[in-house]
């Protein structure tokens, strides 16, 4: 009995550890957008986002012209992220914090 209580513990400190080593790495960052003309290129730019290997997520803003977009640090950068909107035919670039 008291070996499955230190193993649990082992498993619990283990995932805690994993954890916090995953938020670490998650960043969000705020792009502009260039070029979008109608409310379809919002969803082209957000898809072309998702893409990215490591991109958790990614909202896309016709009006503002700008996406918020999440993602692991670890895998991506930002400069692939805007690499690939800008593939997509819209330039991104990361807006300052």
């Amino acid at each position: 009995m008291k070996k499955i209580n230190v193993l649990r513990g082992l498993i619990l400190i283990s995932l805690i550890i994993l954890t916090s080593q995953v938020l670490a790495s998650s960043k969000v960052a705020t792009f502009s957008i260039e070029n979008m003309t109608c409310k379809m290129c919002d969803i082209t730019v957000r898809k072309a986002i998702e893409k990215v290997d490591g991109v958790t997520s990614a909202k896309v803003d016709y009006e503002s012209k700008t996406a918020q977009v999440t993602f692991d640090s670890v895998i991506t950068s930002i400069n692939q992220i805007e690499e690939a909107s800008t593939m997509a035919g819209y330039p991104a670039k990361v807006k300052p914090e």
